[in-house]
């Protein structure tokens, strides 16, 4: 990353320490637990009208059997190519291999991987938020699934939370930054449930649009907020007079990636410290950066990875065609039994299962949605009309997932009532 620390600005990094430090503790306390393997990330985005830059760092954090952590000697991934408009950062749990079961890693850079290819092999135009939504769900279950076979308990819940950033065009060509945030929780039954803290998307016009992530992102919007305590450096020097004059539409994009490899320098050196005695460097390594332009990826810059097999929960893709089940004497689930199932632009006629599902800019007509439970996703992009939506006794009508699928759409009538099949567990 070619750290250096310059004598005018160790008083500037003295008087931000302050902000970061309770984050550094955490983090580092949080790595003294066996699980997950969490990575110490700063993830940085600048867009405007010129393009875009995206920047993470390669560091990632191993535990030694003594309880001490150090940095890994390889680099990890967190910087994804979706497809050939956008790219995704991650911030949050790196990879977490379940205790008493060694040869099971599951890691957030297997969903986006396994993500990327369904998307690959399916085709077809897919929005900028639906992918952001998408993202959600398939994280969101991965770390559910994860934290229950854990049994976790209260002081571990706070290791997944997890950020990630994408970043890119829309299918109509505006350029668009999103930001997802899901923030865990245990629940007085003891199970783990995720929910979306924050999903934002930000569209990109003339003024310099930016998003952060990660242990590193406090000082990276310190310095962006106050550019003048960094004035000799040249990169946030040339930044803090596009900020004053035109709120940075005249930076070009060479000027962004300068700025921001200036900022992830920053806030590496800020979040450093010792455990032990021992540097401990939570965040750097190798930058990874995306440059974007005219709609499209121009350019991704990463180190080489090594290949790991990891498993995640498998999932399907199914988009566009339509499953009626009309006078049939059974349920509609094309979700596979301890799989997840992304369905997309699809037509439902008749009954239908819905959990394990993301469903987005669906249609469903004329039957009984039943749902019993388990991970949903029920985009407000899907059409009901004239259907029952029957919940099972099992179902917690309180949380926020289902007050939405609840009250958000036209149900001719809602029911609480035992399923009249077995449901597919």
């Amino acid at each position: 990353m070619g750290l250096r620390a310059r004598g005018a600005t160790r008083e500037f990094h003295r008087s931000i320490l302050n902000v970061c430090t309770v984050a550094v503790v955490a983090c580092v306390a949080s790595y003294a637990s066996e699980i997950p393997v969490l990575t110490g990330t700063v993830n940085i985005v600048l867009a405007n009208a010129n393009g875009m830059v995206v920047l993470t760092d390669s560091n990632q954090t191993v535990r030694l059997s003594s309880g001490q952590v150090q940095t890994g000697p390889q680099p990890a991934q967190k910087l994804f190519r979706i497809d050939d408009k956008t790219v995704c950062t991650i911030a949050g749990f790196g990879s977490a291999p379940l205790s008493g079961f060694p040869e099971f890693t599951t890691s957030a850079a297997g969903v986006l991987d396994t993500y990327i290819f369904q998307l690959q092999s399916k085709g077809g135009v897919h929005s900028f938020r639906e992918k952001l939504t998408t993202i959600a769900f398939l994280i969101g279950a991965q770390l559910d699934g994860l934290g229950n076979l854990q049994h976790l308990g209260q002081a571990q819940v706070g290791n997944y939370e997890f950020e990630f950033i994408l970043a890119g065009y829309d299918s109509d060509g505006t350029a668009k930054v999103g930001k997802g945030v899901l923030s865990p929780s245990l629940g007085a039954n003891g199970i783990l449930s995720s929910a979306i803290k924050e999903l934002t998307i930000a569209a990109v016009n003339s003024e310099l649009v930016h998003a952060t992530a990660g242990l590193g992102s406090a000082a990276v919007e310190n310095i962006l907020a106050y550019p003048a305590q960094l004035n000799e450096e040249p990169e946030i020097r040339r930044y803090a007079a596009s900020k004053s004059s035109d709120r940075g539409s005249s930076l070009s994009v060479d000027e962004m990636r300068a700025l921001a490899e200036s900022l992830a320098s920053h806030s590496a050196l800020v979040n450093r410290s010792y455990v032990g005695y021992r540097l401990f460097w939570p965040i750097g390594g190798r930058n990874q950066i995306a440059t974007l332009g005219a709609g499209r990826v121009e350019k991704i810059e990463q180190p080489l990875f090594q290949d790991q097999k990891v498993n995640t929960i498998p999932f399907s893709m199914s988009i566009g065609f339509t499953v009626d089940t009309n006078g049939v004497q059974a349920l509609a689930s094309l979700v596979l039994p301890g799989t997840l199932g992304l369905l997309l632009k699809m037509g439902f006629v008749g009954d239908v299962y819905l959990d394990n599902g993301y469903y987005f800019d669906d249609d469903f007509r004329n039957g009984t949605l039943y749902y019993n439970g388990g991970p949903i996703a029920f985009d407000p992009s899907n059409h009901v009309t004239n259907c029952v939506l029957s919940l099972s006794p099992r179902v917690n009508t309180k949380s926020p997932d289902v007050q939405e699928l609840v009250t958000r759409f036209p149900w001719s009538r809602i029911v609480v009532a035992s399923l009249p099949y077995p449901y597919p567990e």
